[in-house]
């Protein structure tokens, strides 16, 4: 797939949480804003699954199994909401984080908002990206 990324060996070794290591898919058809956040999970220390749009984030996230979800609100072939809920009926149960741009809530009005408990606003930074992830993965 051409936007894939391949896992660093830390995820290919631990695929599920261990030691603090999750896997991580992010979705964003921007691939600067999508290489980012994938340095900074890296960054982090996470193994992470990358996907350009919203089907190939579908297709990634059914057959990786991640450990969280970072989707893009606004994507081509389907936007972040549609490709989570694709993912769910998949039975992809990661916490979801969707990416935005939009800060005033609006999104929160659209079919399957409800499903999002977390958003990560951009332009993403290091603190904001480690808080939701802290959010995300609260049990």
């Amino acid at each position: 797939m051409g936007g894939a990324r391949p896992l660093s060996p830390a995820g290919v070794l631990s695929s599920r949480r261990v030691g603090g290591v999750l896997k991580v898919l992010i979705a964003d058809d921007d691939r600067l804003v999508r290489t980012m956040v994938a340095d900074l999970l890296e960054d982090l220390g996470h193994a992470v699954v990358a996907a350009a749009n919203g089907a190939e984030a579908v297709d990634l996230g059914a057959r990786e199994a991640p450990d969280v979800l970072i989707l893009d609100f606004l994507m081509p072939k389907l936007s972040g909401l549609d490709a989570l809920k694709a993912l769910r009926a998949r039975g992809v149960s990661a916490p979801a984080v969707l990416l935005t741009a939009i800060t005033d809530g609006s999104f929160r009005a659209m079919d399957g908002a409800e499903a999002i408990r977390v958003r990560l606003e951009k332009p993403v930074t290091r603190r904001s990206l480690e808080r939701a992830l802290a959010r995300a993965t609260r049990r």
